[in-house]
């Protein structure tokens, strides 16, 4: 008994809702003028046209179709009065019962094929909600990638990559056009659904992602001059003809958006295989842009195979797709940046850092130097400059050899290392001579680490591999407080200094053995 009941239930739901399914089927707008009488797309002409629909529905419903290359149109009842449009990113109106018969001028900028749906109002508030929510992530994400990687390029002052900002950003602005959301806050402005605008941002995209690409797998290194030639060429084309397809008619305009589509299948096609080069060559993120390719093709699949599978995917597929290969490829530009930043950091130290001494040399102790010396104009504090240079260093070479003599200088580097802190700046100026430029905010601060150095090198011996040398060095400390941007001039008085100090040695050791 209760089996029964439960079944006559869900006998008597499934009638109700194939019930209300059927009334929605039955909600529908179709051309009048059609071959196929009951057919609901239209194939628009270029120009002026009026359309005549008759409608099928028992209740307000919202009529909707896309407005892309669309200059204007409006919507009459059959007294020819004005259906009041909605505000949509399509083209909307409110219609019905009383509606069974309605007139539609259009005006077209190119022939296309356009499909009117007709819907219940909150199954067309809940889709559009999902529209425009979908965009404006979307959107937001694109404007969010262009502002990161820019502020990347800048601060690494590599302006090539400003190419991904420009990729990214374009990409946006395309599908912002293409999708109508703009429509929302300017459904005045026929601009916006231009043919010729989006065929404009087809181009630059297209454009944007060969260079951006070029610039992070580094094909001018990768591949032969003639095929990054070529394929840049390719790019270079698609952006001229898309910005001349601005100045000419429609129609001639249309013949260059079939051949941007064929320059733009050459150009994809070129740039896959130059990727899938880079993947096979281990080229720096490679794997990650192939990785971002892998994705966008999947995605794609919900257009063409899993068609079934998400309703949102299949509409929206693209813009997933673009969103998660935009994603990627912005770390794949952090990573390059950064290995880019590690390359430059240690070009930098092999061209700065003494080769014996694994100090600075003269002129990256000279970079360091004035660096600091500008922080101290700025930030003030107290200023220490020691200018070292080893007792009888001639002597030592002459009696035990320049072997020795290097060692000597490599143990004197090491201590002035140990006994500084990681910002100062510890260098060899040539032959015998050291120096070491501290930042200091107190005097005592600055005076504790001319004693430690001065204490340091008072007398040291130093092991070779044949010989124990007594080795001594003589320090002059210049300590200041004195706002100063002439390095050299900090020099001469520390230099100075050392040789007063040396004087003093000379003449302690003549006391000593008369």
């Amino acid at each position: 008994m209760t089996w029964c009941v439960s079944r006559n239930f869900i006998r008597l739901f499934i009638g109700l809702f194939l019930c209300a399914a059927s009334a929605h089927s039955l909600a529908k707008c179709y051309l009048e003028d059609s071959a196929d009488p009951h057919s609901s797309t239209m194939m628009l002409q270029s120009g002026d046209q009026r359309l005549r629909l008759r409608c099928n529905i028992d209740a307000q419903h919202i009529l909707y179709f896309p407005r892309n290359y669309i200059n204007y149109n409006q919507l009459y009842d059959s007294e020819m009065r004005k259906v009041q449009r909605l505000p949509s990113a399509f083209e909307a109106y409110a219609i019905d019962s009383s509606n069974d018969r309605l007139y539609l001028d259009i005006n077209a900028q190119v022939e296309r094929s356009v499909t009117l749906k007709v819907t219940p109002l909150s199954d067309f508030q809940k889709y559009v909600s999902v529209h425009t929510l979908t965009m404006s992530l979307f959107i937001g994400f694109c404007l969010a990638l262009t502002l990161y990687v820019g502020m990347l390029g800048t601060s690494m002052q590599n302006y090539g990559f400003y190419s991904y900002s420009f990729y990214v950003f374009s990409a946006g602005v395309f599908f912002l056009l293409q999708e109508g959301l703009l429509n929302i806050v300017f459904p005045q402005v026929a601009l916006l659904a231009n043919f010729q605008l989006h065929l404009l941002f087809a181009g630059i995209t297209v454009f944007a992602g060969v260079k951006f690409l070029d610039q992070l797998l580094d094909f001018k290194a990768l591949l032969k001059g003639w095929q990054r030639q070529f394929m840049l060429g390719m790019a270079c084309a698609a952006l001229a003809f898309s910005v001349v397809q601005l100045i000419l008619p429609v129609s001639d305009a249309m013949k260059i958006n079939s051949m941007l589509s064929l320059i733009t299948l050459i150009t994809m096609t070129c740039t896959l295989s130059a990727c899938v080069y880079a993947a096979y060559r281990k080229v720096h993120c490679a794997n990650l842009v192939m990785l971002g390719i892998a994705v966008m093709v999947f995605t794609m699949l919900f257009r063409l195979v899993f068609v079934d599978v998400s309703a949102f995917m299949y509409r929206y597929a693209l813009i997933v797709g673009i969103t998660i290969e935009a994603f990627i490829f912005a770390i794949a530009t952090s990573r390059k940046v950064k290995k880019l930043d590690d390359d430059r950091l240690s070009a930098f130290k092999r061209a700065s850092t003494d080769s014996l001494c694994k100090v600075l040399n003269r002129s990256g102790w000279e970079g360091v130097a004035q660096s600091l010396l500008n922080n101290f104009n700025k930030e003030g504090g107290y200023l220490t400059l020691l200018f070292i240079d080893i007792d009888k260093f001639k002597e030592i070479n002459d009696q035990y050899g320049h072997h020795a003599g290097d060692k000597v200088l490599q143990v004197i580097a090491k201590i002035l290392m140990s006994r500084c802190r990681e910002q100062d700046a510890v260098g060899r100026l040539g032959g015998d001579e050291f120096v070491v430029l501290s930042h200091c905010y107190s005097e005592g601060q600055a005076e504790r680490l001319a004693a430690r150095i001065e204490e340091s090198l008072a007398e040291r011996d130093i092991r070779t591999e044949n010989v124990v040398i007594n080795a001594t060095a003589s320090v002059g400390a210049y300590i200041t407080k004195e706002r100063c941007k002439d390095l050299s001039s900090l020099l001469t008085k520390a230099d100075e200094l050392m040789y007063s100090v040396k004087e003093k040695h000379k003449s302690a050791q003549c006391t000593a053995n008369p």
